[in-house]
């Protein structure tokens, strides 16, 4: 079985240097490859990304793309059976028993795709951070026990087959993508939440723009994605 890491970026470099550095720990381990979709970065993301052995695509037109757009780019040239999606800034605890777990998850066929818990780094979370992801968590388990499908932005996990199938992201949507991307996968086949699995998100934008309007954002989407086929917000930005 085969990975590809799919990570969309522009001017992610402070991130990024967070994130890539962890997939050495993989190498003679997992079968991966490592692509970075990006956006036109200035920062030098483009450079260091190369220097981290990722396969860099870059978006050749200026205007804006939406996240979705990205993570298609990335997997129009992956190779992989599975694709994992991940945000910059994100990193993944236990790397190694990750992969072992996904593995043992996708022998099953009728596994078209996973999520893992999200939470913030406990030597950085706040009480606040462990109850807010802890609640989304929950929620996000409930969803894919009844069969609706839902993922989380930071980290998505897909069968490749599966992906093509349902025709990738909607490019459309400005935010909620994952979960309509999930909604469509669970009509496919199962998607699993693996418990064992936990990735840890970078908390700036929740310390610069508090979980209150957060979480209120990351509701109003769900909702009008689920019931309008359309984003609540006109765009996403994560906070740097």
């Amino acid at each position: 079985m085969q990975y590809s890491i799919i990570i969309p970026a522009k001017n992610e470099l402070h991130n990024l240097q967070r994130t890539l550095p962890q997939f050495a720990d993989l190498k003679g381990a997992v079968a991966y490859e490592l692509i970075l979709a990006d956006g036109a970065s200035t920062d030098g993301t483009i450079e260091f990304a190369r220097s981290k052995g990722a396969r860099v695509e870059v978006k050749t037109k200026l205007d804006r793309e939406t996240i979705g757009e990205g993570r298609n780019r990335g997997a129009h040239v992956a190779t992989g059976d599975i694709l994992v999606f991940l945000d910059a800034g994100v990193m993944v605890k236990d790397i190694l028993n990750f992969f072992q777990t996904i593995q043992a998850a996708f022998a099953h066929a009728s596994v078209v795709a996973a999520v893992p818990k999200v939470n913030i780094d406990p030597k950085e979370a706040t009480f606040s951070d462990e109850l807010v992801h802890g609640g989304v968590n929950i929620l996000v388990r409930f969803f894919n026990f009844m069969g609706w499908g839902a993922g989380k932005g930071e980290c998505q996990i897909v069968r490749r087959s599966a992906f093509e199938a349902v025709g990738g992201y909607n490019e459309k949507l400005v935010a909620a993508e994952d979960n309509d991307l999930y909604s469509r996968l669970a009509k496919k086949g199962r998607v699993v939440f693996l418990k064992e699995l936990q990735v840890y998100d970078d908390p700036a934008r929740y310390r610069k723009k508090g979980y209150l309007r957060v979480i209120s954002l990351w509701l109003m989407n769900q909702i009008f994605v689920r019931l309008l086929g359309r984003s609540y917000s006109k765009e996403w930005k994560r906070a740097s």
